[in-house]
Order: structure tokens, then sequence, then C-alpha cells
């Protein structure tokens, strides 16, 4: 019986029906190709720093203050030990800095690495696998340092020949060198917390020390990560944290926070290009296609069995059961379903390379495999389910017409499953178009400012640049093509950062109660000449005007204060200095100038009121104007001038300003390639879908159409009786899916500060071109149904 059945479905696959069965496959692969790798992103997204033991007991601590809102990523250095104290519930904590460090070697040799300054109980926290050394004691002293295998291996080509080794940055003449007591293995590509070494250095982690305990409380370094017992309670000890630092008299403008670490990513990590909203709608995408992909599927081997139906029949004549036909229907579905793993397992392999780089992130080719097992089983387990019932009433409409001869209906349920493949078709063109829009509208909005021809130097490490100031800055001069040099502390980023964020402002006349939040942009005297500015009043400070409290405003700042006449006027702004006595106080500062609002963050976000002042340092972003045309000579002019000058500047990133801009939109063009896609694709499964309906269709109702023809009706209208049915079901399909695609979109727009509108002609334009290539789709097989001869059609028996 076996050897039976696989004969039957090789000769209808391969032989009998290939074009219809093929494209049922391939439809049904590619749905599996879109959904597994939609679902594993959304599983790596959401679960960063899942492979720590215990991870579901970590919680990252944070602030936010009560009357801005302003979170803040950092909090009190002292606070680690005064939550240990206070709370029985938390086991152990650990507080530290991430810093770019520049390491010499005894050798002489250079090495930057991604530091985690950190004390003594990091690896209480965050455990690691050691490949050297004893991490037990790894930490105990300071100055000791924890290398990953990597940085390792670049050290001395060898774990074990990097024990011992001594390695100093710029502050080891005040501290002395730093010690590679133990290595650890690389942390993975799914963690919040990636690094090449691990430092215990109180001179940066514990940098508030030389301030009054009064002031500690208001100098926030630290990021701070707690580890719960296992029998605390997460939402009551969070209930508590809420009002500590006002309950111990440390800090009443603030509240504290705790967030699980799978969620730190995409709740505080403000530099993520893919936002959660985003990945959650290519997961709703893929479940879209996949159903499509699944009622294509099904359709098409239903509408072949109902084909079959001739030769069903005569099995039934020659002895054969319901249950042995039915049995038959569901191996040669299992055999399709099964043929189009292997489609969808080697598309899947074949597109992974692809889509690591598109999505920017290595996805573990286990985690694949065992999201694609797992879809496979249930999309196996979901078809051979539901086609059960449709096979048994086609057998036992085979049964009941043996003597009548009539070739069974077509269910409503098939013209259901038309509509919706077009209703999913409809949704991701319009998804497509709307991306295609929001991309239009970014690419052509006016960011305030001259973007063409701006080169950046930038730096992790603030004082790397600072340090080689005059060689470089003699070097760059000696570049014609260079117009103008700025040193900053700025780069265009996603969103704000709290380190830049200060409601700490005072001016003339502002309301008690209110604290605005402000972004600040340190910048040198050829910031506005540099980037292009408008001054809408007053001027920008001079060169010689260093060092005396001038201050810059854009349009936003100034509605926000509510100022008529604001140049002359006298603000008061937190330094965020130390000075000699640990006390940061207000100071005031004069305003000289305003500039039209620029865009210094990506289009998700609103144009914040800023302040434009000195910098503290020489900053860790130069910008350079250049002659129109000759950035990239430049650009590698530069490249190869930097380490030249000196070799840690070979680690200097050189780039366009324009390019920055275009990362921050990274997101919307990867959807609209993704989405684009994804429509071509639906709506050519959907059209095959419709072709082979209007196919079966015609063939069932031969008798029909060669009646109607014999009382009068001609060929012209039994074409338009044809297509104002399939009419009807892109009509129904818009009714259902322009709903749907609305709500999906608008609130996809939403996550957008500056956004576009949903015109009314795009829902026009999709509809009736989805009708156009229907119609076009069906039109052969009706033109050639209703040219057909009557005569022969009623003699053969319809």
């Amino acid at each position: 019986m076996l050897h039976h059945y696989i004969t039957i479905t090789f000769r209808n696959i391969i032989l009998k029906h290939k074009t219809q069965s093929f494209t049922a496959i391939f439809a049904l692969a590619f749905g599996l190709v879109c959904l597994v790798p939609a679902l594993c992103w959304m599983h790596y997204e959401t679960s960063f720093d899942s492979s720590y033991p215990d991870a579901g007991r970590l919680y990252r601590v944070y602030s936010v203050e009560k009357q801005s809102g302003k979170v803040n990523e950092c909090v009190p250095g002292l606070l680690s030990e005064e939550l240990r104290k206070e709370f029985p519930g938390i086991e152990a904590s650990a507080d530290f800095l991430s810093e770019q460090l520049d390491y010499t070697t005894e050798a002489k040799e250079y090495l930057s690495l991604k530091t985690l300054c950190v004390d003594s109980a990091f690896f209480q926290v965050f455990p690691q696998r050691a490949v050297a050394g004893d991490l037990a004691q790894a930490l105990q002293r300071a100055g000791s340092m924890v290398l990953t295998e990597s940085a390792a291996i670049r050290l001395c080509g060898d774990a074990e020949k990097a024990l011992g080794q001594k390695l100093e940055n710029e502050l080891s003449r005040i501290f002395g060198p730093c010690t590679v007591t133990a290595v650890v293995q690389d942390p993975p590509t799914d963690t919040n917390l990636p690094f090449d070494a691990v430092l215990n250095f109180p001179a940066i982690q514990d940098a508030s020390m030389i301030m009054p305990v009064a002031e500690q409380w208001k100098y926030f370094n630290n990021e701070l990560y707690v580890k719960l017992h296992a029998e605390a309670k997460p939402e009551v000890l969070a209930g508590q944290l809420a009002d500590f630092t006002t309950r111990v008299g440390g800090n009443a403008d603030i509240e504290l926070r705790m967030l699980p670490i799978s969620e730190v990513r995409h709740q505080l990590d403000t530099g993520v290009p893919f936002t959660l909203s985003f990945i959650r709608l290519l997961v709703a995408a893929g479940v879209l296609l996949m159903f499509s992909s699944l009622f294509n599927f099904l359709n098409l081997h239903l509408a072949l069995f109902r084909q079959r139906s001739h030769e069903f029949r005569l099995r039934m004549i020659q002895g054969a059961g319901g249950r042995q036909l039915v049995g038959q229907m569901l191996f040669e579905l299992g055999c399709s379903v099964l043929l189009a793993l292997v489609v969808g397992g080697w598309l899947l392999f074949t597109a992974y390379p692809w889509l690591s780089e598109l999505l920017g992130m290595a996805m573990p080719v286990m985690l694949l495999l065992r999201f694609f097992g797992i879809c496979s089983i249930g999309m196996t387990g979901v078809i051979l389910l539901v086609s059960l019932i449709p096979c048994w009433r086609i057998v036992r409409s085979i049964a009941e017409s043996l003597t009548e001869r009539k070739m069974p209906r077509q269910p409503v349920l098939q013209r259901m499953a038309v509509s919706l493949q077009l209703a999913v078709s409809v949704v991701f063109i319009i998804a497509a178009s709307v991306i295609m829009l929001q991309m239009h509208f970014v690419s052509g909005k006016d960011l305030g400012f001259e973007r063409d021809g701006i080169i950046q130097l930038y730096s992790p490490d603030v004082m790397k640049l600072g340090i080689h100031r005059e060689a470089l800055m003699q070097h760059l001069r000696d570049i014609p093509q260079i117009q103008s040099i700025s040193t900053t502390l700025f780069e265009p980023t996603q969103d704000t950062d709290a380190q830049s964020m200060t409601s700490e402002v005072e001016w003339p006349g502002k309301p008690l109660g209110e604290s605005p939040v402000f972004q600040g942009i340190f910048a040198d005297e050829n910031f506005a000449e540099t980037f292009g500015l408008r001054l809408l009043a007053g001027r920008w400070w001079s060169e010689g005007e260093k060092n005396m409290k001038k201050v810059v405003l854009n349009e936003e700042a100034v509605r926000v204060m509510g100022l008529s006449n604001p140049v002359g006027t006298v603000i008061r702004i937190n330094p965020n200095l130390i000075s000699s006595d640990g006390v940061a106080p207000m100071e005031e500062y004069e305003v000289v100038g305003v500039v039209n609002d620029f865009h210094s963050l990506s289009l998700r976000s609103r144009i914040y009121p800023a302040i434009f002042r000195q910098p503290i340092d020489e900053g860790n972003s130069w910008y350079l104007r250049v002659v129109p045309g000759e950035e990239q000579d430049v650009m590698q002019r530069i490249i190869r001038l930097l380490p030249e000058i000196d070799a840690s500047l070979a680690s200097v990133r050189v780039t366009l300003l324009d390019d920055l801009y275009d990362r921050l939109n990274y997101s919307e063009q990867t959807g609209l390639k993704l989405f684009g896609i994804l429509a071509v694709v639906c709506l050519s499964i959907s059209l095959f879908g419709v072709y082979a309906v209007a196919t079966a269709t015609a063939q069932r109702r031969r008798k029909e159409i060669a009646i109607r023809k014999i009382v009068g009706a001609n060929a012209d209208d039994i074409i338009r009786m044809f297509l104002r049915e399939y009419t009807l079901l892109v009509l129904i399909a818009g009714a259902v899916a322009m709903p749907l695609a609305y709500t999906l979109m608008q609130h996809w727009l939403q996550g957008y500060a500056y956004r576009t509108d949903i015109p009314w002609w795009l829902w026009g334009i999709v509809l009736g071109g989805i009708i156009a290539v229907v119609l076009l789709t069906v039109w052969v097989q009706v033109l050639k149904a209703a040219n057909s001869n009557p005569s022969e059609v009623v003699k053969s028996g319809g």
C-alpha cells in the first residue's frame, strides 16, 4: 500500500500537476523562511544575557527624575553598598563603568580595550568561565585585570602567557600598572555587557569618593546590577526601591526603578538600531505570510483533489474505501509538506549570511535550527488536521455522486481562502508603501544644517584626540580642502543620552514647579560655521571668549523659556563639574546668540531645547567642513595620516556625517527591503492561488458556460460574470485588510516625532492595482472557457 501511495504521489506532484504542486511547495517554503528568522530575532532581542546563571534574578537599577521624567541609566556610586545593607533580598550587587581605554604593554605595543571598571564583587553577579587563572582571587586587588580570551591572544598569542603581563593606561603614572590575573571566555554576542577586559580600578569606578556624602547622592556615575535571592519578590522590592533615596535623605529629586536584565537592551539602550515595535511588526508580517502560504498550499492541493474526482471515483468503484482515499490524500499532503521543509531549510540556511548582515546580528545557528524544527512540526500538524475535514467531504461527495457523475461543488471556504490571501497581500503592499513614503519624508526632511561635505573624526576615548591636538590640528590645517574644523562632544544618535540631558537650568521668569529637560551640546567656537547653522539672533562666541561662560540657545529652548529677547539674558546651569570641595554649584552663563533648530537625533525623537556650551575638554568628535566633492580624497588622506602621528590614533573612526545620519535610518531602509520582498512574494503566491482556483472553476463550470451560450449569452457576458466574481473577492480582501494595515502602520508611525501622513490615494492605487493584476491573471482561463464550443461540452457531459 505504501509503495502504491508513493507511486501515485510521485505521478501527481512531479508529472501531472507539477506547476500547481511546486507553486504550493515553494510558497510554503518561503513562508517558513520568513517566519523562522523573525521568531529567532524576537527571541534573540528579548533574551539578552540569559546565558548568565540565575539570569532571571538579575536586575538593572536606574534612576528617574521625578519632575522632568528624565531617565538616567546610571546611579550614585555609593548606592550599591547602601542597597545591600538595607534590603536583605539582594544577594549581591555590582556597580561599574564601561570605558574604551588605551593600553601599552611592556614591549610598547598598543591595545585599545573595552574595559569594565569594577569592584571585587563583579563575578558574584556575572560569573564567567575561566580559561586561565583563578577567578575567585582575580579581582581582589586594585589594578587586577581579567582579559577575554581573544584579547589575551591579541596580547600574547596564548591565554596562559597573558597571566602576569603588565599593561599601562593614561592613569598608570598615578595608580600604577594593571596586572593580568586571569583570562575568561569571550562574552556572547547577545549581551548588554560586552567587554575585552575587566579591571578593578577604583580611581575611575569610585570617582565620587572625593565628594562629600551629600554630593555623592547627586553624582550619577555607575551602572548598577543586583542579584536577588531566589525567594525574594521583585515586585515588592521594586516598590520599596522607588522612594529609597528620599527615605534615607540622599536625593529627594529622583526615584529608583529596576528592570529585568533581559529588558535592558530595548528599555535603556538608546543606540539600538531596531526598536522592539519594528521587530514585532516583522514577526506579525511573518505570521501573516505563513498563514497566506498555508491558505495557498491547502487551496491548491484541495483544488487538485477535486480535479481528480474522476480518478477517485474509479478507485471507489474498484473497491477502495473512504478511509483509504482520505489516507492517500493526507499522505500526498505530507509528502508535499516534507518537500517544502527540505526546500525551506535549504533557502533558510542559504539566506542566513545575508540575513545576519542585514540585521546586524550573528544569529546562533542552533537557535535557528530549534525554531525551524518547532515551526516545521507545528506547520505539518496544522496542515494535516485542517485538511482532514475537507478531504472527508470530497470523498463523501464523490461517493454520493457515483450514479449522477457530478463534480463536487467548490466550497465557500476556498473563496474565503483566496480573499484572505489577497488581504495579506494588501497589508504587505500598504506596509511597504508607507515605509517608502516615510523614507522619502526622512530623506527630504530639512535637518536644519548643511550635512553634505562634513567629515567626522570620532574616538570613544574622550582624551585620545585631545592628547594629540596640536600635532593633529597642524596636519589637518595643511590639507587645503579643509575649510573649517570644530571639536565637540556631539554625535548624532538614535535617542538622547542621559548624560547630555539636564533639567538643572534656571532663567528669569521660570515658572515654579517646572523642570523641562534641556539637551546640552558641548561645542567650540567653529561649530556653527562648520555645520552651517543659521544665527537668528546675536552671535556665536569667539576663540578669545574661552572659559567666559557664553552659551547659545536653539529656537526650541527660547520657546520653552518664554524669552522675548534672549540675547543678553543670564541663565544658571549646573556645569556638571566637580569643584575642589566636591560641590557642583549652579553657575551663571550669558546667552550671546540663538540658532535655528536642527536635528541632532533621528526623526524618531523630537528636537529638544538645546544649550550650546564650550566643551570641558577637547572633545571626542571632530568635524571637518571640506570642499564639496573632495570628501573621499580628504578621508583617505586622514586615514593614512592618523597612525603616522601616533599609533593609538589608528582606531579613530573617519566617516562622513551624511553616513551617520543615514545609519540612524537603517531600520527604515531594512524595513523597506524586507517588506518590499514580502509584498512581492505574497502577491505572487496569492496570484498563483487565484490562477489555480480560476482554472479549477472554469473546468468545473464548463457545462454551465455552455448552457449560457446556448440560451444567448456571448463570450463578453460570460467574461464579465467571472471578472465580477473575482473583483468582489478583491474588494472583500480590501475591506478586511485596509483597516488592519492602517492600524498597524499608524502604530508604527507613532514611533516617529516627525512623520508623514498616509495619503488617501494610496488605498485606491493599491486596491485598483491588485484588481487589475488579479483580473489579468484569470483572464486567459476565463477567455478560453468562454470561447469553447458549447455543443462539444454538452455532448461530453460537461
